[in-house]
């Protein structure tokens, strides 16, 4: 299923750095008509206000809350598009001895934050004429990277929750994709020293595969060699990132 962004609205979690940042504006510059972009933050979006003005509506987002998420809902009750975004990054495995707090943290934001939001949305999204829900997940959530086991964890849940509402909405409009990004020159990714691509380029390429109806996205370099790595050996994406330890 192919969705058009031109002329749709659409909201972002996690709009105001990043990828979150980069999809916002990939979106309005493909014609999208309007974006709800959400941050904990609404100050933090001024830029975004001030190149878009009236095509971006800031709203107060944080998916740890229940009454942030419905009053989201509320205000952006016409949209489109949904793009779960908003996430963490915080390392932790039982080596570091911040399994258990780590996991909480990732836990909260990129899978409860996302299921949450999502089903905020759902039952309205579902019998929509042309729809799509895009939410972020990882390269780390097809195979676990000890150095960010719980973060792993958390992304693997996310890969999970995208498959199984892919099966929810298989005979609506709803186009339902995950997106498996590799490493992204981020404010998230800052501390790990390896190649990144760029958001801007991670944004282009997840608006190109909405508009040609691809489910699994893997927008950048590195993804498309662990994705097409994944689909034929799962064991050796496994092998690959275990050893990725610092």
């Amino acid at each position: 299923m192919k969705v058009s962004i031109k002329g749709k609205t659409a909201l972002v979690s996690g709009a105001n750095r990043g990828i979150g940042k980069a999809i916002t504006e990939a979106l309005l510059d493909n014609g999208a008509k309007k974006v709800y972009a959400g941050a904990r933050n609404v100050a933090s979006l001024n830029e975004l206000k001030a190149k878009y003005e009236d095509r971006l509506i800031p709203i107060e987002l944080d998916v740890t809350k229940d009454e942030s998420i419905a009053n989201a809902a509320n205000t952006a009750s016409d949209i489109d598009i949904l793009i779960n975004n908003a996430g963490v990054l915080v390392p932790g495995n039982f080596t570091f001895g911040n399994m258990i707090e780590s996991m909480q943290t990732n836990f909260d934001v990129n899978v409860w934050g996302l299921a949450k939001l999502t089903n905020a949305f759902f039952n309205k999204m579902k019998t929509s004429e042309s729809a799509a829900i895009v939410s972020i997940s990882s390269v780390a959530g097809l195979a676990n990277m000890p150095v960010a086991s719980t973060y792993s964890a958390s992304k693997a849940a996310v890969h999970s929750i995208i498959q199984g509402l892919r099966g929810e909405l298989r005979d609506t409009n709803v186009l339902v994709c995950g997106v498996y990004p590799g490493p992204t020159d981020t404010e998230m990714a800052k501390g790990f020293e390896m190649e990144k691509d760029s958001p801007e380029n991670v944004a282009k390429n997840v608006i190109r595969a909405i508009e040609e109806g691809v489910e699994d996205i893997f927008p950048d370099v590195m993804s498309q060699q662990v994705g097409a790595g994944y689909m034929s050996s799962p064991k050796s994406v496994e092998t690959q990132f275990g050893g990725i330890l610092s």
